[in-house]
């Protein structure tokens, strides 16, 4: 059995380009291995990641006097057969017949990879973070071709990812979401890239390549990452620049639909431990909708991206890392297909009748720094991010001349949203009783929207109303934090962390009736401060090695704010306050047989407080955004992985989720007792990865099934917004030379061409909004 064993502080970033750059005076006495590591991590401040079986058992000569931290390690391993690479922001010690794969030596040993996460502010072994997580590496996103976040769920139980449109994508982490798209408004799942928070849907669905990992953190994760985490975060991190090697990498795919797509890297060493990568992603698909009144495509991609890294030692033990990224998509709006009035019975078209499209660019910067001392790692993280989209849409599913009565609703929704970010958190090292992480943090996001509504009466489709509100939101949010760990015992440890969260929001709208203008108001400099304390406690018991237990109590809240969309003066000036999920979680994580088998699994019960919910007054006629009430989540997931050949990986998940609604009063409505929106109760999914050695290379392959129950899109649970169970099916296979310089692959996705909604509309007639057809194609990858 093994266990991932976390030594040392925060921070060898640096280890395999730069850990030469300083020498110190260390005092290391010969005699067992394990101990020997743990002394050399609190002499230099350097991190190891190590498996306990790994080093159990063996002895180290020591070491004495002024050395650099790369030839200490050197000779503490010296004779052990144990070796050393980076891995992400870590040091590994492995076992040199079974080591990690890299770029040029990718025959899998028999023991299931290792993907290295920072839920906890750390680079540490995901199976050594007491938090339910599915952690993704680089291999299983290349191998299960994952491009975006749906294609991320389908591999993670617990994670919903659908959309209404491109620019307003629901993601609920055991059912926790909402569908607000109200400037200025957050959602409770959070999307975090290389450290820094996205702070709005419309900027967080984006082509997923050149990732390290992806880590999908369930439950409140308040205490580390702040707000707007209720359900969990999505925490992405980008392959870093190499010292050591000059690599280029690239992909060409082709497919149906029209489908092409061009992606790659250079990375190129600068010598003295600084590198430069850049990583380029282009993608273009016809559309697989169509609408038949105008003759318009639907649905189709045309979306380019690039990101710009550079890896930089300012000093001996301190590193820069400069980044800069940039996106442009666009599209010609979604296929909402009516089934009702208009309907031609097929679902990839609509009947809209009206010009659709959707545009977006993305664009930031950032600059981590890191510096590494004895006593510990300072990290400062400040980025700069702004996104800019606009959508013009048709609301009701069908065009005005096939209504009998109201109107069609086409809307133009443009936004700005422009952030400023920066964290300062320190790293101690594991000192013999435990470690502590603490920090400060500080955002600053403008946020500006024009929303234009017009109505084309039925038949005649005459200009029955048409509004324009143009809002404005600023958020400013300052946050300190601690969580530390004590050792109460050798296989006992206690968590304990806080975090202080202070909100002020501003607001202003200026709304237009221009064809009764006596409707028109304005209202501005409303202004109102929130404060929540976010705390976490885990209980961690490791009885044996690759067993972990833990019992845990967490906290987060979602951001308290103002209904920019409110159609009434009163409406807007009255704020709505954070919501807030207590959760309780019982949670196991376990390797078995030398790695080749590891079951993770965790049951919790999670309470709602001040639910945000948009619901329509009957008895003011106002829709707006309420503290409706209280909600109660309880739920369970267990996910399998099995390796039992070398050349073959399996995989297994299932979640079961229960989520109602204690308490939602709102005047007239009461949907108290009401499935929660957006909670499949039951989601599975199997996934099988295989790399077969044959005389000229490799036989390679993969294979996915996902499934999702039944669920309700509306609190209200209205029959007409229920989604119908689906399952997709994801297949590729294809050929690798022996050096895995090159692969050639067939792919399949949605293999039997599941016709599965995204969304249902009951905005005038019934309509829904299917997901993507059958796709297949030929993709052809080379690495240099």
């Amino acid at each position: 059995m093994a266990n991932p064993t976390l030594i040392g502080a925060l921070c060898a970033l640096t280890f395999c380009g730069t850990l030469q750059a300083q020498t110190l005076t260390l005092d290391i006495p010969a005699g067992a291995l394990q101990p020997a590591l743990d002394q050399y991590a609190r002499q230099t401040g350097v991190q190891l990641l190590y498996r306990a079986e790994d080093v159990q058992g063996r002895q180290s000569d020591g070491v004495r006097g002024q050395l650099d931290p790369g030839q200490a390690l050197e000779a503490l391993l010296a004779g052990t057969g144990l070796a050393v690479r980076r891995d992400g922001g870590a040091v590994m010690i492995f076992r040199e017949a079974a080591g990690p794969s890299t770029a040029g030596n990718r025959d899998q040993g028999t023991e299931l990879n290792t993907v290295t996460v920072t839920a906890q502010k750390r680079s540490q072994s995901a199976q050594d973070v007491p938090i339910a997580m599915t952690a993704l590496s680089a291999r299983t996103l290349e191998t299960h071709r994952v491009q975006n976040l749906q294609d991320v769920a389908r591999l993670t139980p617990g994670l919903l990812v659908s959309a209404f449109s491109q620019a307003n994508p629901t993601i609920a982490i055991r059912g926790v979401s909402n569908t607000f798209s109200q400037i200025g408004v957050n959602k409770p799942v959070g999307v975090f890239v290389d450290d820094v928070f996205i702070p709005r849907n419309s900027a967080a669905s984006f082509e997923l390549f050149d990732l390290e990992s992806i880590a999908v953190l369930k439950g409140p994760q308040g205490t580390l990452f702040g707000r707007n985490v209720t359900g969990g975060a999505i925490v992405i991190n980008t392959r870093r620049p190499d010292t050591e090697r000059i690599a280029v990498e690239g992909e060409i795919i082709a497919g149906n639909h029209g489908e092409r797509q061009a992606k790659g890297l250079v990375n190129l060493p600068l010598g003295d431990g600084a590198a430069l990568k850049i990583s380029a992603s282009s993608r273009q698909r016809d559309g697989t909708g169509r609408d038949r009144l105008t003759g318009r495509e639907q649905d189709d991609i045309d979306s380019q991206n690039i990101r710009a890294q550079a890896l930089v030692r300012l000093a001996p033990g301190v590193e820069a890392t400069f980044s800069a990224d940039y996106g442009d998509d666009s599209n010609g709006g979604r296929t909402l297909s009516s089934d009702t009035l208009g309907d031609d019975g097929d679902v990839r078209t609509s009947e809209l009748g009206v010009n659709q499209g959707y545009q977006r660019t993305i664009k930031g910067i950032s600059a981590r720094l890191a510096w590494r001392l004895a006593a510990g790692e300072l990290t400062s993280i400040s980025a700069w991010r702004r996104s800019a989209s606009s959508k013009d849409y048709a609301g009701v599913g069908a065009s005005y001349t096939f209504l009998t009565s109201g109107s069609q609703s086409v809307t133009r929704d443009e936004d700005e949203i422009t952030t400023f970010s920066q964290e300062l958190r320190y790293a101690s090292p594991k000192w013999a009783h435990g470690n502590v992480v603490t920090g400060l943090y500080f955002s600053d996001e403008d946020g500006a929207r024009r929303l234009g509504v017009r109505g084309l009466a039925a038949r005649t489709g005459a200009l029955a109303s048409a509004t324009l509100a143009e809002q404005q939101v600023d958020s400013r949010s300052a946050g300190v934090f601690a969580d530390g760990i004590v050792h109460l015992a050798p296989v006992v440890d206690l968590t304990l962390g806080a975090r202080y969260t202070r909100d002020r929001k501003s607001a202003s709208l200026v709304r237009s009736d221009l064809l009764r203008p006596a409707s028109n108001f304005s209202v501005s400099a409303l202004r109102n401060t929130w404060n929540e304390v976010t705390p976490r406690a885990v209980l961690t018991w490791r009885p044996a090695a690759g067993l972990m237990t833990y019992l845990s109590a967490t906290r987060g809240f979602t951001s308290g704010g103002y209904n920019a969309d409110a159609s009434s003066a009163t409406a807007f000036r009255m704020p709505f306050d954070p919501e807030t999920v207590d959760n309780y979680e019982l949670g196991l994580k376990s390797q078995w047989l030398h790695n080749r088998v590891r079951l993770n699994a965790s049951v919790f019960h999670m309470k709602y407080r001040d639910k945000q919910e948009l619901v329509n007054n009957t008895q003011t006629g106002i829709l707006t955004i309420f503290n409706a009430g209280k909600a109660t989540v309880d739920g369970s997931e267990i996910e399998l992985a099995v390796k039992p050949a070398s050349w073959l990986d399996l995989s297994a998940n299932f979640a079961y989720l229960d989520g109602r609604y204690d308490r939602f009063v709102v005047g007239t409505v009461n949907n108290s007792g009401n499935p929660m929106s957006n909670s499949p109760r039951r989601q599975a999914g199997i996934a099988a990865d295989l790399r077969y050695p044959v005389s000229f290379g490799y036989l390679v392959g993969a294979a996915s099934y996902a499934w999702k129950d039944s669920y309700n899109t509306g609190a209200a649970n209205d029959p007409n917004l229920q989604l119908p169970a689906f399952g997709l099916a994801n297949l590729s296979a294809g050929v690798e030379s022996p050096d895995g310089t090159w692969r050639l692959l067939a792919w399949v996705k949605n293999a039997n061409d599941t016709a599965y909604l995204l969304t249902r509309s009951t905005q005038v007639v019934r309509a829904r909004y299917v997901g993507e057809p059958r796709t297949f194609g030929l993709s052809l990858t080379g690495r240099f």
